[in-house]
């Protein structure tokens, strides 16, 4: 089947073949607000939705694709909009927080901009007891057959153990639908938004209820253990509301599975079909499903760059004839209308940030529509390589290298770059802040150390208690590999994470000293006690758990002591630039305070940026300007990145 593409195609092609030149791109370039993002069609397809920059923040903008006529239809000037959905043809919700709270609340607006108002009125930042208080209301289902409500989850009465309410889109009125016994996590719903399933946790039970029947309100479970034993969850359901699919650990004969594995299941019977897809690296799978199907038309998993699988074979010829014209990119329709008859199809890859075009599926044709960063251009962009090594223990790493565009890959200053979570990964794509990096002339190593989600059971379980230890071994190794594959200057490394990253940075510092030249450390913890006397309170349900996973605050103070780097600054020998946001509900700033203090107690050269109107990360433009430009400086100061450009003219 071959594509249609029209002519706008031709002329970014063109665009893409000039000659690429080695210069240094300026700051602004990779982190100004993207032209467009997150386009969102329509139920009908009619109109189209996006972020972009309105009044210097992201607000929600629509185009009408009949007239093609762009319009805002808000205009924020605090903050961004964080997020955006179509409630309905004629309604949207967008969500924002106050200042990094980390307490979004829920706003509706017409279509033409009128008649916008306040849902669920974001939480201020609010300590109690020590803790940040997090109030949060999802959306669970858009309930299309209602046009005046959405199901939404909240924990407003339970920080922990959200109930699900009816909300009006108009008023902001609530009705209660689930009230939360008190052990439920989430909600699961079927395709006409119906409360059908629960995630439970008590302790360090883990489990599943179904609702078998809902006349007698009777929860059935389906599953239920130790959360660190082997055992599946839901994935999705299918149309008919009984036979759906689970990732499961466990194999129909109930034998354990490392890396997790998509069967079908009956939630009914509560039995287990045939096994639908699996992968020797990594856990399967993400669920691709559309609601004209209400069903699976394929599945989605990340070992090194994003696969994309479709089992659906209507979807397969569609994927296909897009790949076969866009060869060089990730291609993925990311929104449709309720009658698949068009189509977002978003285009990326390491050095080219998201292009949106328009599919229309009856004729098979692409209409590019916008480019998220046109100012970007990825022929001067680094490409992200996926790679792997082994750890001193033998245990497989997947991480990323990036070399600067233009180099000959050795004997470079190289930032080792850990993720945050830790119960995260890093992944491929687009990523403004590694393109900025290499653009300086740095490598950048990001290692996907154990504990890192994605890799099996085996993988997580090994990082327990092992912050600073076996964790920590894991980006020493990759750093070492970096140093014996001849692309890292041993004399010019610095490492630079952000939350556990950060972390990372002040262990990477305290316990292997002599590897670093410098260290970042962004809003990152630093005192492993204070992390549980300050952890938010819609975290409560999961203490117990993060006991065993880190170590137990009233069993096993000592020990997190010891794997504090708070209590090792005397150990520091190179200079550390630390930033924090004053409202951060996830790192409180103490860990900023203790760090500093241990430092200059112990003579460390460092510096400490707080900003007073953010949260866990920066996200206001300004204030990441002031972050990035003072990163660019201090790294020059210790890295001295012109030696590696002069050797690579």
């Amino acid at each position: 089947m071959k594509l249609k593409l029209l002519l706008s195609l031709v002329i970014i092609s063109l665009l893409a073949t000039q000659n690429v030149t080695a210069e240094t791109v300026p700051l602004e370039t990779f982190f100004k607000k993207p032209q467009f993002a997150a386009f969102q069609l329509s139920p009908n397809g009619k109109e189209l939705a996006a972020l972009a920059p309105v009044n210097g923040r992201m607000n929600v903008v629509i185009l009408d694709l009949a007239t093609r006529t762009p319009r805002a239809v808000t205009a924020i000037k605090e903050q961004d909009v964080s997020n955006f959905m179509w409630a309905n043809n004629d309604r949207l919700l967008f969500f924002m927080d106050k200042d990094g709270s980390e307490s979004f609340g829920i706003f509706a607006v017409d279509a033409d901009g009128k008649n916008s108002r306040v849902l669920v009125e974001p939480l201020e930042m609010q300590i109690k007891n020590g803790r940040a208080k997090i109030r949060i209301t999802n959306i669970l289902d858009l309930l299309r057959d209602d046009p005046n409500h959405v199901l939404v989850s909240s924990n407003n009465r339970r920080p922990s153990n959200p109930d699900v309410y009816r909300l009006n889109i108009k008023n902001g009125r609530q009705k209660l639908v689930e009230r939360n016994p008190g052990n439920i996590a989430g909600w699961f719903t079927d395709w006409d938004g119906n409360v059908i399933g629960a995630g439970y946790q008590e302790g360090l039970e883990t489990g599943f209820l179904y609702l078998a029947d809902r006349d007698e309100d009777n929860w059935v479970p389906l599953i239920k253990a130790r959360f660190d034993e082997p055992q599946f969850s839901p994935a999705g359901i299918s149309g008919d509301g009984v036979n759906g699919y689970v990732t499961s650990n466990l194999t129909p004969e109930g034998e354990k599975r490392d890396k997790a594995g998509l069967y079908r299941y009956n939630f009914e019977t509560r039995e287990f079909g045939e096994l639908v897809y699996e992968h020797d690296d990594v856990d399967c799978c993400n669920l691709i499903q559309t609601r004209k199907t209400r069903d699976m038309i394929g599945v989605t998993y990340v070992v090194g760059k994003p696969e994309r699988v479709y089992l659906d074979e209507r979807w397969q010829r569609i994927m296909e004839s897009i790949n076969i014209s866009l060869p060089d990119t990730v291609n993925t329709i990311t929104s449709v209308d309720d009658e698949e008859t068009i189509g977002i199809l978003v285009s990326t890859s390491s050095t080219q940030p998201s292009r949106y075009y328009l599919y229309n599926f009856e004729e098979n044709s692409l209409e590019w529509l916008a480019d998220s960063r046109p100012w970007i251009d990825a022929e001067k962009m680094a490409e992200i390589k996926p790679i792997t090594f082994e750890a001193r223990d033998g245990m497989t790493m997947h991480g990323y290298l990036t070399i600067p565009n233009g180099s000959d890959g050795k004997n470079l200053p190289m930032i080792m770059h850990p993720h945050g979570g830790p119960w995260a990964r890093d992944g491929w794509g687009f990523n403004p802040q590694i393109q900025f990096l290499a653009n300086r002339g740095y490598a950048v190593l990001q290692v996907n150390f154990r504990g890192s989600v994605g890799f099996g059971m085996n993988h997580v379980q090994s990082s327990w208690k092992q912050w600073g230890q076996n964790m920590q071994h894991d980006i020493t190794d990759g750093v070492k590999w970096a140093i014996n594959q001849g692309v890292a200057d041993a004399d010019r490394i610095c490492i630079y994470g952000a939350s556990y990253g950060g972390y990372a940075t002040m262990a990477g510092l305290t316990y292997t000293p002599d590897l670093y030249k410098c260290g970042i450390n962004y809003v990152g913890v630093t005192d492993l006690p204070l992390l549980f006397k300050t952890a938010p309170d819609a975290w409560a349900s999961g203490i117990p758990m993060m006991a065993i996973m880190v170590g137990d605050p009233k069993e096993e103070k000592e020990f997190l002591e010891e794997w504090s780097p708070s209590n090792h600054a005397d150990k520091i020998k190179v200079p550390v630039f630390m930033a924090y946001g004053l409202r951060d509900p996830r790192v409180h700033i103490k860990h900023a305070h203790i760090m500093e203090d241990a430092m200059e107690d112990n003579n460390v050269q460092f510096e400490l940026m707080v900003k007073k109107d953010e949260g866990h990360g920066f996200r206001k433009q300004e204030n990441q300007y002031d972050f990035y430009g003072r990163v660019e400086s201090f790294l020059a100061e210790n890295l001295n990145p012109q030696v590696a450009a002069q050797a690579n003219p």
